[in-house]
């Protein structure tokens, strides 16, 4: 299951959008409105939930938006300062002509460093499509685990329903049995007691339930949960087929918060050495100078302008670069430590839930294979009614046991897939 693959498509496929994504991006109540028509006729799958929140949540809209807003950015980077014009007209107080005086600068500091601003405008472009991706991820996700939360949610509450009906049952022949003379009035009180309390506890597996499909709907970017079909059981989870020093090369390669460090130190070393050229101390000028006196004579010429360092000569910048450079570097260096340690955890406890899941599913076919034999016994009066039911009642608890260890695999799976930054296979 390519899940976190469609989410780096997805991601590509952002950055790869056309510019202009404003105008669907304001039709967004018209999509809300609709997108539970174009929610599939069968039970959801892991996959398709993904595949859905990244092409309808109003969230990636956003997100695609601001894919435009740094190409903006970048360009405007790129563009020079527009040149400045002066303009002065006098007149001499004894009357006459007008002297006039006018100018026209260009910065030879914006025009000279072009280069490197415009690789420091790429620089940050890089990194904010690497955040852009980091949401994408982060939305996927959060739509994954909402969607094996809900699944297990919805199972809980059949579950706590089944084992309700079992009490219903049992208390009824305990009734029965105390109406005859057969059994103790208390034993009735206390079955009832149990009822009452496993009542109370559908009720709030229910609401889990309604709360975690709620979530779903909310992390698939829709407006109501009443169109969702969940499937009976949570999906089954194959082991990885690669080993932790591979995982943990991938996790170097694809996380793109690493994208986004490395995006972030080149800007700062374009910065840097932007910034602590002799150019940055003077600022020049250059233009072309125009004069014109009340006499009619005129003078045209060039005009340089340089500013004095005589008070700032840039050291303190230099030392605010060298400062952010060995920043950035161990920021950087943190963070490649810290997804090394969050794949060899996931990988570990995915492990562990991956042979819990095992033992579920060899006790739940034990106890599946003592429920066929009751059911024959029972048949054939081998056994009486009440020794059915604490049969039947086990096949419930094994199935309560295999849906947490499926569920707790499931969010194994997905942390290591978070890990990760790509799929498991």
């Amino acid at each position: 299951m390519r899940i976190i693959g469609l989410m780096m498509w997805a991601s590509m496929l952002a950055a790869c959008a056309p510019a202009r994504q404003e105008t669907r991006a304001e039709q967004s109540p018209p999509v809300i409105a609709t997108v539970a028509l174009v929610l599939p006729d069968e039970p959801l799958s892991a996959a398709r939930v993904v595949q859905f929140a990244l092409t309808q949540h109003p969230d990636v809209r956003a997100e695609l938006a601001r894919l435009d807003v740094i190409e903006a950015e970048r360009v405007q980077a790129g563009l020079l300062r527009n040149p400045m014009l002066t303009l002065m007209a006098l007149r001499p107080e004894s009357g006459g002509g007008l002297a006039v005086e006018a100018g026209w600068m260009q910065s030879l500091f914006d025009l000279l460093t072009r280069s490197r601003r415009v690789a420091q405008a790429d620089a940050e472009a890089r990194r904010g499509r690497a955040k852009v991706a980091m949401r994408l991820l982060d939305l996927g996700v959060a739509a994954q685990s909402a969607f094996h939360d809900a699944v297990a949610a919805a199972a809980r509450a059949r579950l706590q329903h089944a084992e309700l009906a079992l009490d219903e049952e049992v208390l009824a022949l305990q009734s029965r049995w105390a109406q005859q003379g057969l059994s103790p009035h208390a034993d009735v009180l206390a079955l009832q007691s149990m009822r009452d309390e496993r009542a109370h506890m559908l009720h709030d597996a229910e609401a889990d339930a309604t709360r975690a499909r709620a979530m779903l709907a909310e992390r698939m970017g829709l407006a109501s949960s009443d169109a969702l079909r969940l499937p009976e059981d949570i999906e089954t989870v194959a082991a990885p087929d690669i080993v932790l020093a591979d995982a943990q090369a991938r996790a170097l390669a694809a996380r793109p918060e690493l994208k986004a460090s490395t995006a972030a130190r080149d800007a700062i070393g374009h910065e840097r050495a932007r910034e602590r050229v002799g150019l940055r101390n003077s600022e020049p000028e250059l233009g072309l100078r125009i004069e014109r006196d009340a006499e009619g004579m005129a003078m045209v010429g060039p005009e340089l302008r340089i500013a004095l360092p005589w008070f700032d000569r840039g050291q303190a910048r230099a030392a605010r670069y060298d400062a952010l450079s060995r920043e950035a570097e161990a920021r950087d260096e943190a963070l490649r430590r810290r997804i090394v340690l969050e794949v060899e955890r996931a990988w570990t406890v995915l492990a562990h839930a991956l042979h819990a899941a095992e033992q579920a599913e060899r006790h739940r076919a034990r106890v599946q294979v003592a429920d066929d034999l009751s059911a024959r016994q029972y048949r054939n009066g081998g056994v009486d009614r009440m020794a059915r039911i604490a049969v039947r009642r086990a096949l419930i608890q094994a199935d309560r046991q295999r849906l947490e260890a499926r569920a707790a695999l499931a969010g194994a799976q997905v942390e290591l897939q978070r890990a990760l930054g790509s799929s498991v296979r």
